[in-house]
C-alpha cells in the first residue's frame, strides 16, 4: 500500500496553484493536498498549523523568499521547489530538498518528483544548512537585469537594453526607439527610466536619454551644446540641453 504524503501547495501566482493542484489530481494515492498559501508568511503559518509531510515551494515570492520561509520553520517537510528561473535550479538543492521543478511545470516531470517522494518516505532529509544560507546569499545578490519591461495592455513586452537606441519625452508621453527603427510607447517617466537603466544609458537633455554603446559620433555644437549621431537604422542626430555641457564632458572626458 502507497504512503500518503499530506501536501502544502505554496505559490504567489493563484493560476500556478491552480495549475500544481490539477496535476496533483492524477497522484491521488500518493499526495493529498491539505491546503495552499498565497505567500511566504501565510506559508509559515500553515505549515506550522497542518504539519504537512511535504511542500510545494515557490522560490520567488514578495514578501520572502522560499528558503527565508525555510528558515523559519519549527517543521522539517520535505520539499520540492518550483522557479521559473532556471538559474535556481541548481545542483545544491538536492543537499537539502527532494526536487526541483521549473515552471511551466510538466506533467511528466513531475511524475519523476512523485517518484523521489515515494522513494524518500516520510522522514524528510537534513538539511544542510550551509549550504542553504550560500544559496540565499547568491538568490538575494541583485539580479543583472537585460530588458527593460514595457506594458502593451495585458502584455508586457521585454526590449533588450543592447537594442535601444534613445528614448524621447514627448509631451505626456515617452517613446523607446530602438535600432532597428522601431517605436514602443511606456507609461514611466524619463527620471523614473533614468533611475532605473543600467550604466550605459545617459541622459543629455530633459527630453532625451541615449545609449552610449550606439553613439557612432559626437561633435561640438553651437551655443555649449553637443550634437550625437547614433548609430541606428535611422541615422538618428540629437542635440544635448546646454545646461548639461559640463556633465557630458566629464562623462566622455572631454
Amino acid at each position: 500500500m502507497n504512503q500518503l504524503f499530506k501536501a502544502i501547495v505554496i505559490d504567489d501566482e493563484p493560476a500556478a496553484r491552480r495549475l500544481m493542484k490539477s496535476l496533483l489530481n492524477s497522484h491521488q494515492d500518493v499526495v493529498e493536498v491539505i491546503g495552499e498559501a498565497g505567500n511566504g508568511r501565510e506559508a509559515i503559518t500553515k505549515i506550522q498549523e497542518l504539519r504537512p509531510d511535504v511542500i510545494f515551494l515557490d522560490i520567488q515570492m514578495p514578501d520572502l523568499t522560499g528558503f527565508e520561509v525555510i528558515e523559519q520553520l519549527d517543521v522539517k517537510p520535505n520539499i520540492i521547489f518550483t522557479t521559473a528561473y532556471e538559474q535556481y535550479a541548481i545542483k545544491a538543492f538536492e543537499t537539502f530538498s527532494i526536487d526541483y521543478l521549473l515552471k511551466p511545470i510538466k506533467e511528466e516531470r513531475l511524475e519523476q518528483s512523485i517518484a523521489k517522494l515515494k522513494q524518500f518516505g516520510r522522514l524528510a532529509q537534513p538539511f544542510d544548512l550551509s549550504g542553504l544560507q550560500e544559496i540565499i546569499r547568491q538568490f538575494q545578490a541583485p539580479q543583472k537585469a537585460t530588458a527593460l519591461p514595457i506594458k502593451t495592455g495585458d502584455r508586457i513586452n521585454l526590449i533588450k537594453f543592447e537594442n535601444i537606441s534613445y528614448m524621447e519625452a514627448s509631451d505626456k508621453y515617452v517613446f523607446i526607439y530602438t535600432t532597428d527603427g522601431q517605436k514602443h510607447l511606456t507609461d514611466q517617466s524619463l527620471t523614473t527610466l533614468e533611475e532605473k537603466l543600467p550604466s550605459q544609458f545617459y541622459r543629455i537633455q530633459k527630453s532625451y536619454i541615449i545609449n552610449k554603446d550606439k553613439i557612432k559620433e559626437m561633435h561640438r555644437h553651437f551655443n555649449s551644446r553637443f550634437l550625437f549621431i547614433l548609430e541606428d537604422k535611422a541615422g538618428t542626430r540629437l542635440t544635448s540641453g546646454r545646461t548639461y555641457h559640463d556633465a557630458i564632458r566629464s562623462e566622455f572626458g572631454l
